[in-house]
């Protein structure tokens, strides 16, 4: 993803969804996301699945695999109150959802506030942040959902 700039070489306003998991805050581009769901069902478990796949949810007339973002970021898993939620994804026409602690909400920011990676970060998995900003008393590791998608599988995405 390149948020730097656009085709002419501007700087551009972004919305990024925070959300919690194991204890961090993280980051995704709005444009990404297709609903965000209560975590209120038991999801189906998939045989054979890679171990990050918690199992699948049909929330409606569609089947939902999801992706424990805890085993997947390699985190503690500390839940405290949080309201678990599901961040579903529709990239390349795939319904992926994504398990979180809580959302937070989302930040309006121009992508020059986008500052690179250093080497502190929550996450030891490589990769998958690609950025992060300031947020209004944490910082958000913004999180690459197709690199973490294809590292589970690698071709799922071509």
């Amino acid at each position: 993803m390149n948020w730097k700039n656009d085709n002419d070489g501007n700087i551009k306003e972004l919305e990024i969804l925070e959300f919690n998991v194991g204890g961090f805050s993280y980051g995704v581009d709005i444009i990404e996301i297709k609903e965000i769901l209560p975590y209120d069902q038991n999801p189906t478990p998939i045989p054979n699945s890679h171990p990050y796949i918690e199992g699948m949810v049909m929330p409606r007339d569609f089947i939902v695999p999801i992706i424990d973002m805890v085993k997947c970021l390699q985190l503690a898993d500390v839940h405290k109150l949080e309201i678990e939620m599901l961040i579903v994804t529709s990239i390349n026409d795939l319904n992926i959802a994504f398990h979180v602690d809580q959302v937070q909400g989302i930040h309006r920011i121009l992508s020059n506030e986008i500052q690179k990676v250093d080497k502190n970060l929550s996450t030891k998995v490589q990769d998958v942040v690609i950025g992060t900003i300031n947020g209004e008393d944490t910082l958000i590791e913004i999180l690459d959902l197709r690199k973490i998608i294809t590292m589970i599988n690698p071709n799922v995405l071509k």
